[in-house]
């Protein structure tokens, strides 16, 4: 028993390092998107230019996260829950999913006509306001994108988001990038973006055919993720608020100068956000799994999950202070050397945020997702609320400064939570597992 044990353990951690190493590459490749197009355009447009395309990106980032309702690691535990449960037959995954696939196609639609609304709202720009219009239908298949990569990674197939994500993120290099050069205006650069994204959910579905085809609608199904889904989607309309006050509150109570300095600075928290996404996903069957039939050890092994990304997160927050200048410099050109200090706020602040993500693994597997929506309504409030009194007078310094404050006062509640709640979570300090005779 103890060497079958041992085994199944060996292949399980086997299995997750495979996947988060496929997530990570996946995780890379946006990065490189990310950075290549803003480097691009910080290069060969005026800042003002620059400033406005960083509103629209934002309200975009915004909405991006919401269409999916937050719902991507409930999907994981459900999906992954079922395959487990033979008893319940196959039936009850394919409904599921069905029901799933219906939800949020309807998510991407709503999402769509908000955003295109939200655009004429923050900005008087027509350049805003169009660039925003055509980009918004991109929202229609993000919501399909996020059940199928919720799909692939809880039948271990992490390796198929790596593929379509390198796909999709070299083609959102490769299209904006000559349009940037050709002289293009941003709204052909948000088009393209729309473009490659129904180019991404085709690559799902191809692969995922067989399952479509037993596309099996339940009512049933279609009510509870309803009724889950208020908890959740507060969390990632909250969250999604609390990512992108900030910028937004720069449009309105700075210049567009400012808003393009922290626009160039925020480029870098797009990478810890990607892969930490990405690590909280794959280490989401796992927590799941310890929840279920471990609980005693839950907490340890959360612990020992969120110490590698907090130790990263730390190196990176020492070394900004001697490196930002002249990695903005390099990258963006002379004109953002002075972002520097915004860099390195957003730096310390991503101390807290990996300790936020892994901390919300854990609540999610134990039911206690109440407490994430608490956390991140607590967050927004804190970050506009700081960013109101500190942007006018510091501009993106001080939009960096409410973000860091916001982070913290999450990291607060979240881990507190989990440390009086779950034996064993200590981030710092974990406790080993106990050993089984």
């Amino acid at each position: 028993m103890n060497g079958s044990h041992h085994t199944e353990e060996a292949v399980s951690t086997a299995q997750l390092s495979r996947s988060i190493g496929w997530i990570t590459w996946s995780g890379l490749v946006n990065i490189a998107n990310s950075v290549a197009v803003w480097v691009f355009m910080a290069r060969m447009r005026d800042v003002d230019e620059v400033g406005r395309f960083a509103i629209v990106m934002g309200i975009y980032a915004l909405f991006n996260t919401i269409v999916s309702l937050g719902l991507m690691t409930y999907l994981i535990n459900e999906i992954s829950r079922r395959r487990a449960a033979s008893i319940e037959g196959k039936d009850s995954l394919h409904k599921f999913i069905s029901s799933a696939a219906t939800f949020l196609l309807i998510s991407g639609l709503l999402s769509a006509v908000a955003m295109s609304v939200t655009g004429f709202a923050v900005s008087g720009s027509w350049d805003v306001r169009i660039s925003t219009l055509v980009l918004s239908p991109a929202l229609i298949p993000t919501g399909l994108v996020t059940l199928l990569e919720a799909a692939a990674i809880s039948f271990g197939r992490a390796r198929l988001v790596a593929k379509a994500t390198t796909v999709e993120n070299v083609l959102r290099t490769v299209i904006p990038l000559g349009l940037i050069v050709a002289g293009f205006d941003i709204f052909a650069i948000c088009a393209s973006f729309a473009v490659v994204r129904f180019i991404a959910l085709s690559v799902y579905l191809v692969t995922a055919w067989g399952h479509l085809t037993r596309f099996q609608f339940s009512k049933i199904e279609f009510r509870s993720i309803l009724a889950i889904c208020p908890t959740f989607a507060g969390t990632i309309v909250f969250a999604s608020i609390n990512w992108q006050a900030s910028l937004l509150l720069l449009g309105y109570l700075s210049s567009e100068s400012e808003t393009a300095k922290y626009g160039a600075a925020s480029r870098f928290l797009i990478p810890a956000s990607i892969l930490m996404a990405s690590y909280a996903s794959v280490i989401q069957p796992n927590v799941a799994r310890y929840a279920d039939q471990m609980r005693d050890q839950l907490g340890s092994y959360l612990a020992r999950t969120a110490r590698v990304p907090l130790i990263v997160a730390t190196l990176v927050a020492v070394a900004s202070p001697f490196l930002s200048r002249q990695i903005l410099t390099v990258m963006f050109g002379p004109s953002y050397e002075a972002a520097a200090s915004t860099l390195d706020i957003l730096a310390l602040s991503m101390i807290p945020f990996c300790l936020v993500m892994v901390s919300a693994s854990g609540l999610v597997a134990t039911g206690s997702q109440r407490v994430d929506l608490l956390a991140n309504i607590l967050g927004a409030i804190v970050c506009i609320g700081t960013g109101a009194i500190m942007i006018p007078r510091y501009g993106a310094v001080g939009a960096a400064a409410a973000q860091l404050v916001s982070f913290l006062s999450m990291a607060l509640v979240e881990a507190t939570y989990l440390s009086r709640n779950i034996a064993g979570f200590r981030v710092w300090r974990t406790e080993s597992y106990p050993r089984r005779a």
